[in-house]
């Protein structure tokens, strides 16, 4: 007779590589598709439900072998395993059939375990999968579920009990088509809010745009480029401020150290083709500096270019010292992570739709 512990491996292993979770597994889907199906031990343990029961290949490999369901397979170095089975061709129908083979069922205390779950279910019939209802910000446990049992049969007799307990607290239970057909009111408000919530997030996304874009464009004034060639060497974009704020308010003094040429921008419209003709001469220095205004194509490529260097700068303000909540980074959460389970975060069966409606409160 096998231990519990040679149970629970054998359970759970199969789990993983069962109808349910293998056909929407994408994690272990990608690892199947690497080396002709096999998965390595390596691999396996780092699963959490696996490696709370042991990370032992051994154990492991002495477990699977005890195993009378014919759906793995281990290689000659034992080292690897590999669903021996196809999966249903036809997902769509198999979906179909896990839901109506699924009950709900909610009075639950909300200390008890997967394990718990399980040990009270399988005296019913053969279970497929037990999805525990949880408060998406604290992960407690809310006291319900969702259990596929294997066959219509068996689930057709779990729900025709008179009366249903555990610990003398009484449980309610119905069918999953039952359950979503009665919260189908909370479930369309809730998508209705949520829509209602990403259309403000896109308003408020499109009026922080046009607000950019109205700054950038109040940036831009026409005739206010003054383009000053034969700048001393010591010159600073300082200095080049002082000096033509003395014929008109400079915005900015456009220049690098080290050049020979600056771009100054006047806060006024055409306010630099007016000190051009106001100014017959102007040194720097001992440096005659050579002046000209922007027009047409030239200021349009230049203004083009402030403009993005303005738009980068104020993003990057925008976005600084900003941290992801704690403090972490954010992440690719499309992977399946090794640390999700059926206890948490697999899905009942149902379709993509109902799975998203499950997880909403009783």
């Amino acid at each position: 007779m096998a231990s519990e512990l040679t149970e629970k491996i054998i359970k759970q292993i199969e789990y993983y590589f069962g109808d349910i979770n293998l056909s929407k597994d994408k994690f272990l889907q990608e690892e199947t598709q690497k080396d002709s199906g096999w998965v390595s031990l390596e691999t396996m343990v780092k699963f959490n439900r696996l490696k709370q029961l042991t990370t032992d290949y051994k154990v492991i490999v002495d477990a699977l072998k005890q195993s009378t369901s014919d759906l793995l397979e281990i290689d000659e170095e034992n080292s690897k395993i590999r669903r021996a089975k196809p999966l249903p061709e036809n997902l769509s129908e198999f979906e179909t059939n896990l839901k109506q083979n699924t009950v709900y069922v909610k009075g639950f205390s909300i200390e008890m375990s997967l394990d718990d779950l399980y040990s009270f279910f399988e005296q019913y019939g053969k279970v497929l999968q037990i999805f525990m209802k949880r408060f998406p910000s604290t992960r407690q446990f809310k006291g319900s579920v969702f259990v596929t049992f294997e066959t219509n049969e068996q689930m057709k007799k779990f729900i025709e009990l008179e009366e249903l307990k555990y610990n003398d607290q009484v449980l309610t239970k119905e069918l999953q088509e039952e359950y979503l057909k009665r919260k189908a009111p909370q479930f369309e408000k809730i998508k209705e809010n949520k829509a209602k919530k990403e259309q403000q997030k896109l308003e408020k996304v499109k009026q922080q745009q046009e607000a950019e874009q109205a700054f950038l464009k109040e940036q831009q004034i026409p005739g206010a480029i003054l383009h000053v060639s034969n700048v001393p060497g010591d010159a600073s974009r300082e200095s080049l401020k002082e000096l033509f704020d003395n014929y008109g308010k400079v915005k900015y003094s456009d220049f690098s150290k080290g050049q020979n040429e600056a771009y100054i921008r006047f806060s006024e419209e055409n306010k630099a083709k007016e000190i051009l003709e106001t100014i017959k001469e102007l040194k720097m220095k001992d440096n005659l500096l050579e002046l000209r205004v922007l027009e047409g194509e030239e200021e349009e490529k230049y203004w083009k270019e402030i403009i993005r260097r303005l738009s980068e700068s104020r993003n990057k303000s925008h976005k600084g010292g900003r941290k992801a909540k704690n403090g972490r980074k954010g992440g690719n959460r499309n992977k399946r992570s090794f640390n999700e389970d059926q206890d948490n975060d697999d899905k009942p069966a149902a379709t993509e739709e109902n799975n998203k409606k499950l997880k909403t409160d009783d």
